[in-house]
C-alpha cells in the first residue's frame, strides 16, 4: 500500500503514519435533503463527515448533464427544494466583464450562460422571487420571476446558439434595487442560516425568503 500511495500522489508517507486522520466523504444527489441533514447532525456530534453534492439536469434533447459542486464542508441541506425564493449570481467575479451583471439589473432579468448552470433557470416557475446577488457586495435587486423562458444568443453573437453558450433568462417583475446591497454576513445572520455563496443559484426556504423581503421593506432598501 505504501509503494502504491507513492506511486499514486508521488508523496512518500511513513507507514505508521497511514490512517491516522480520516474524513468521511458522502457523494449525495442535491435534492436528497434528508442526507445533508444527516451529514450535518453528525459533523455537530464530532465525526469529520463532508458532503460532496451532484446535481442532474436536462438539456436540450434530453441530454443528461451532471454537476458536481466544489468540496466543501459547510453545506445548506435545502439549497436544492424550491420554495419560491432564490438567490442568483450575476456573473460579476473580481476584474470580470460587468455585461453580464449589468444586463440583468438595467433589463430586470435573471439570467445564466453556460450548461449545466443555465439550466436552474429553465425550472424557475411564474412568481418565484429571485434575489440578485453581486459577488463580494451583497443582494442588489430583487423581482418575481414571470415564468417564460427565454433562450437568446449570449451577448448578441447570432453564431452562438443553443447548443453554445446561449443565454437562458426570465424577467423580473416587480422589480426593485436594493440600496445599499444586503450583505452576504447579513443574510446569514437574519435567516440564521449559514449559506454557502458559491453556485450560480440556490434555493432558500420559504421562511428565509420571507424574512429576507420583510427585512428589506422595513430597512427601506427596497428602491423603486
Amino acid at each position: 500500500m505504501k509503494n502504491a500511495h507513492k506511486f499514486q500522489f508521488g508523496v512518500d508517507i511513513p507507514k505508521q503514519d497511514f490512517n491516522r486522520n480520516q474524513i468521511f466523504v458522502v457523494m449525495t444527489n442535491g435534492l436528497d435533503y434528508r442526507t445533508r441533514e444527516t451529514i450535518k447532525y453528525w459533523r455537530r456530534a464530532g465525526l469529520d463527515i463532508r458532503p460532496w453534492v451532484y446535481r442532474v439536469y436536462l438539456g436540450n434533447d434530453n441530454e443528461m448533464l451532471l454537476e458536481i459542486s466544489a468540496f466543501r464542508v459547510e453545506d445548506n441541506p435545502y439549497e436544492d427544494i424550491a420554495e419560491g425564493y432564490y438567490i442568483l449570481n450575476t456573473n460579476l467575479q473580481d476584474g470580470s466583464d460587468p455585461t453580464d451583471h449589468d444586463d440583468m439589473l438595467g433589463n430586470a432579468k435573471a439570467a445564466a450562460y453556460y450548461k449545466p448552470w443555465k439550466f436552474k433557470i429553465k425550472s424557475l416557475q411564474k412568481g418565484d422571487f429571485i434575489f440578485l446577488y453581486q459577488s463580494r457586495s451583497g443582494v442588489v435587486a430583487v423581482g418575481k420571476a414571470d415564468g417564460r423562458l427565454q433562450i437568446n444568443p449570449y451577448h448578441g453573437n447570432p453564431d452562438d446558439g443553443e447548443e453554445g453558450t446561449a443565454e437562458y433568462c426570465m424577467q423580473l417583475r416587480s422589480f426593485q434595487r436594493v440600496a445599499p446591497p444586503l450583505t452576504a454576513a447579513e443574510i446569514k445572520t437574519i435567516t440564521e442560516v449559514d449559506y454557502v455563496f458559491m453556485q450560480t443559484m440556490f434555493g432558500i426556504g420559504e421562511d428565509s425568503g420571507t424574512k429576507l423581503m420583510n427585512y428589506l421593506r422595513a430597512d427601506g432598501r427596497l428602491q423603486g
